[in-house]
């Protein structure tokens, strides 16, 4: 079951729908906290390789911007795992912009500073004058039975071509996730010989695949779009990722640039799966017409277990 893995386009209310409301209709200023929690991209823990009080430390006055206030909290290891601003704002994705807008060249520092791997995890905000808050955190999804018995390994003229969609689902960043999909994206509507079973001919963007995307927001441009429109309407922000010579391009997002990467990337990500996916399903049907006790429905062969705790 694919799932999105970058959900920094969407905020989940954590309090009752009357405060969340108050507190959007407030367009005064006050104070709002954000937190950022932190990632170490090797182990995936969250927490850095940074030493931090687990009682929490401010940042001096002198280093913070006006009218905000830092602290850097530690785990019960005393590694670096959530970095608060206290500051106003008039909204929580005002309170959000500002902050992220101070903490990522603050955190990018950091990294260069000693060289070790470094990223935000998600957020967390309140509004303190309202008691409304909010969250944008990664789930952890429900485990999968898989039946292993009948999974062969796939066929060797398949395996670049889901290669590339694994650096799609295994890549931490984004633009590293678009670039790996676009790139499945593109061989199948160009004829890849692996992937002629995909349906890329008939393939069209459906509401579904936005709404499973959280890409909803671009539903005027791509909702209804067959595979080579919506590499044309992908293909500018794949361009503008890479350099005229195909190196990666030195690229600095602000909050709202990374959302909307994060939105277009889930779903070129969700395309590529649904290409492969379409190509394992024509094989298996193949195959069951030579052998007719082969499984041939091409359904995957998995279902939901019980959930991780």
């Amino acid at each position: 079951m694919w799932i999105p893995y970058d959900i920094r386009a969407s905020l989940k209310a954590e309090s009752d729908p009357s405060v969340i409301r108050l507190s959007r209709a407030d367009e005064s200023v006050r104070d709002f906290l954000v937190g950022f929690f932190l990632r170490n991209p090797v182990t995936q823990a969250w927490e850095l390789d940074l030493v931090a009080s687990p009682s929490g430390q401010d940042l001096d006055d002198g280093a913070a911007p006006a009218g905000m206030r830092i602290t850097f909290h530690g785990n019960d290891a005393s590694k670096l795992s959530e970095v608060i601003y206290r500051l106003p704002a008039t909204s929580a994705q005002d309170a959000l912009a500002k902050a992220h807008a101070d903490f990522q060249p603050r955190m990018m520092r950091y990294l260069a500073e000693i060289g070790r791997g470094m990223a935000i995890a998600g957020w967390r905000i309140a509004d303190t004058g309202h008691g409304a808050r909010w969250r944008c955190t990664p789930f952890r999804p429900s485990a999968m039975h898989l039946e292993f018995d009948t999974l062969a390994p796939v066929e060797g003229d398949l395996v670049p071509v889901i290669e590339l969609f694994q650096r799609a689902r295994n890549a931490p960043d984004a633009a590293s996730r678009l670039m790996a999909g676009f790139a499945v994206l593109h061989a199948a509507y160009a004829g890849h010989a692996a992937l002629t079973g995909s349906g890329a001919e008939g393939f069209r963007v459906t509401q579904e695949m936005l709404v499973h995307a959280g890409a909803m927001e671009f539903s005027s441009q791509f909702l209804g779009l067959a595979l080579g429109d919506l590499i044309a309407a992908i293909r500018p922000e794949h361009a503008r990722l890479t350099t005229p010579e195909g190196l990666l391009a030195a690229v600095s997002d602000d909050l709202a640039a990374q959302q909307r990467l994060a939105q277009i990337a889930n779903l070129t990500d969700l395309v590529s799966h649904r290409l492969i996916l379409a190509e394992l399903k024509m094989r298996a049907k193949a195959r069951s017409a030579v052998l007719p006790n082969a499984r041939a429905d091409g359904e995957p062969l998995y279902a939901l277990g019980e959930q991780i705790c």
